[in-house]
């Protein structure tokens, strides 16, 4: 593991060793580049269990609850991961209660957070490679969450490369997270998730499995986004959290409108391109471009946009900004992503809980990235090159 002037990048060589192994191999390296991860860790995941249960105080059995199935049916190999990881990290310190302690219990939660716990929103846009100057695609995800109190998560983002032969990718995600936030694998297919809002649905952890497991499952098993966004709809209902899962290769993008329930009224799972049929009253002017943000938005599932003032502003944003812009170069489109200003008191998709904003550029299959520092999103980012996918 190396340690670069805003990120942590390290390679997870699952050629040379077991999962156990790997995962006991990755905490070491932790605790070497940050002694303090335990600590900070710990905090962080408190601050989003609050968030998720601020009535609770003490009692944290529904969460334990949460950890325990999905960790129940994990795929082996994940498991056998996470045992060699909290083996090597935890202290003497048992379940879920909040002490400067990591214990297995909240090692194995952090992993689940999105499933779990879910505190994020993000947006997403991909051009088609006949509207841009390389006439390849280029892809944007923006990936919002709680930076934490003291902004700890922007302290610990981490490239990890993943070299497991044909199951290798690279993940851009926070230091010592296993499944999947924004990663794109050897054959260039990127999945991100963006969570759709659907507060008021009911949550059921019953033989459910994590959403973001699944992810890394699909990037280490498939070759096409088309493939990907396939596997992870026919698995819809077995995920605890309704999300949308962007999926990206050089030829395709789709936004999987991922519906956990079969209750009549809710919507159905929607593989969703640019042609796809969107709800009555929104409007998207440019079929080339793709566009997400926290809801759904094809015709017949639960609409969260034109209803909804962050999602419809940002949607309008986007579609003004980019639909219609033609031979649009990367600089281009790093410009008009890049063009609000953080302080600005309306809702922007550059938001004050920005955690990280990366562009796939399919012409040079490479990634750039802004990472937000230490002291929190700022007017005038600037992309850092992530180097190449393959």
């Amino acid at each position: 593991m190396e340690s670069k002037d805003s990120y942590y990048d390290l390679t997870l060589d699952y050629e040379k060793g077991s999962h156990k192994d790997v995962g006991a191999a990755y905490a070491e390296a932790v605790l070497l580049a940050r002694p303090d991860y335990c600590e900070m860790t710990e905090q962080y995941l408190f601050e989003n269990i609050k968030a998720a249960f601020p009535s609770t105080v003490a009692d944290y059995s529904e969460v334990e609850k949460r950890v325990t199935e999905l960790y129940t049916n994990l795929d082996d190999d994940y498991r056998q991961e996470l045992d060699g990881f909290a083996g090597a990290i935890c202290g003497n310190s048992e379940g879920v209660k909040q002490d400067g302690i990591l214990s297995r219990e909240e090692v194995i939660l952090t992993q689940f957070i999105p499933d779990a716990l879910r505190p994020t929103a993000c947006s997403a846009l991909s051009v088609n490679g006949n509207k841009t100057a390389s006439g390849e695609r280029i892809t944007c995800r923006v990936l919002e969450w709680q930076l934490g109190s003291d902004n700890q998560l922007c302290q610990a983002h981490t490239l990890v490369h993943s070299k497991n032969g044909s199951k290798s990718f690279t993940s851009l995600t926070y230091l010592g997270f296993f499944p999947i936030l924004t990663a794109v694998n050897d054959n260039g297919v990127l999945l991100a998730e963006l969570d759709v809002g659907s507060d008021d649905a009911d949550y059921s952890i019953d033989d459910k499995t994590s959403y973001t497991y699944a992810m890394r499952y699909a990037l280490e098993n498939f070759d096409t986004a088309r493939e990907c966004s396939e596997y992870m709809a026919e698995n819809s209902l077995n995920y605890p959290f309704c999300v949308n899962i962007l999926a990206t290769d050089k030829d395709d993008a789709f936004v999987t409108e991922l519906v956990v329930t079969d209750k009549e009224g809710e919507g159905k799972t929607v593989i969703r391109d640019g042609k796809t049929e969107l709800n009555e009253g929104l409007e998207w002017d440019d079929s080339d471009y793709l566009c997400a943000v926290n809801s759904y938005a094809a015709k017949g599932n639960p609409d969260h946009i034109t209803y909804v003032t962050n999602n419809i502003v940002r949607w309008k944003k986007y579609n003004r900004l980019f639909c219609g812009e033609d031979n649009i170069t990367l600089d281009r489109f790093k410009e008009l992503m890049t063009c609000e200003k953080a302080d600005e008191r309306i809702n922007n998709f550059r938001s004050d809980s920005v955690v990280h904003m990366v562009i796939a550029d399919y012409a040079e299959n490479t990634l750039q990235a802004i990472l937000t520092g230490k002291e929190g999103v700022t007017d005038d980012p600037e992309f850092i090159d992530l180097g190449s996918w393959k």
